[in-house]
Parts: structure tokens; C-alpha cells; sequence
């Protein structure tokens, strides 16, 4: 993975929050992680603090090898009224590509002013993934591929 255990531990955590493997966040070879990206976007959005005590928090349940690590990270972060909705809009920004402003949230979306947090992050989106589509304006596939119906 890497040397850097703020970056383990946050892709670590966010391959639980999202049901993707780490190496699927964070291939072992990647000309651009996005995983990279996205840890810095939360360290610059959220107070380091906060950002320590999630990352550790799931380095402690990592370390205890629970048979049930989703139910820990339930239980111990996403219940939790401080780190609950920075976890939540950490899964939001694994699938969508954007930071919502946690402090501004609108009472009837529940979400509020977000920024994409780059265009790498945004083909690499796994909204994209789950729909088995590509993002709008870009494509890696040849030129009337959507002429052939998608496998099922």
C-alpha cells in the first residue's frame, strides 16, 4: 500500500464506507490516485483534529481484526456525532467526486454547496463504476460502442 499511514488508514477506512477492495480505491499502480486527492481534500476541509481521531479510530479497529468490521466502524464512527457526517460525506465523495460544505447543509437535501474536487476525481467517480456508465463528456471506450447493449 504505502508509507504513509494517514493514507492506509483512510483508504483503509473508506474501502469499508464504500464496499470497494483497497486495491480497487488505491491500485498498487496508478499513474493518478485519486485516493491521494481525496485524503487531501479532507485534511483541507476539516480540522486536523477531527480528521486524526477518524483515521485513528480506524486504525484501532483495524488492529483488533474484528470478524465484523463494518459493524465496529458503524458503532464507532459512523454513529458517532462528530465523525458520523465527516464519514458520510467521505462516501459521498468516493462516489460522487465532491465535497458537500459540512457546515452549511440545507435542511430539506440534506446536502449543500459542494466543489468537485478535480477533474481526475471526477472520471474516476464510483457513481460511474456502480452504474457500469462513464462519466458525461468522457469516455475511454471506442468511438460507437454504444451501439452494443452492455453485458449484463
Amino acid at each position: 500500500m504505502s508509507s504513509d499511514p494517514d493514507l492506509t488508514n483512510f483508504v483503509g477506512l473508506s474501502a469499508v464506507l464504500t464496499g470497494y477492495t483497497t486495491d480497487q480505491l488505491f491500485p498498487p499502480i496508478s499513474p493518478e490516485p485519486v485516493a491521494v486527492e481525496y485524503l487531501n481534500t479532507l485534511k483541507a476541509n476539516v480540522a486536523a483534529t477531527l480528521v486524526n481521531q477518524i483515521l485513528t479510530t480506524f486504525q484501532n479497529i483495524a488492529a483488533q481484526q474484528p470478524p465484523n468490521i463494518d459493524q465496529e466502524v458503524q458503532q464507532q464512527i459512523l454513529d458517532d456525532p462528530a465523525m458520523g457526517p465527516v464519514a458520510r460525506n467521505i462516501i459521498r465523495m468516493w462516489y460522487l467526486s465532491i465535497w458537500y460544505d459540512l457546515n452549511q447543509q440545507q435542511p430539506i437535501t440534506g446536502f449543500s454547496a459542494g466543489t468537485v474536487v478535480s477533474m481526475n476525481a471526477y472520471t474516476k467517480g464510483l457513481a460511474w463504476d456502480a452504474a457500469q456508465a462513464h462519466p458525461m463528456g468522457y469516455s475511454e471506450m471506442h468511438y460507437g460502442y454504444w451501439a452494443t447493449p452492455p453485458e449484463s
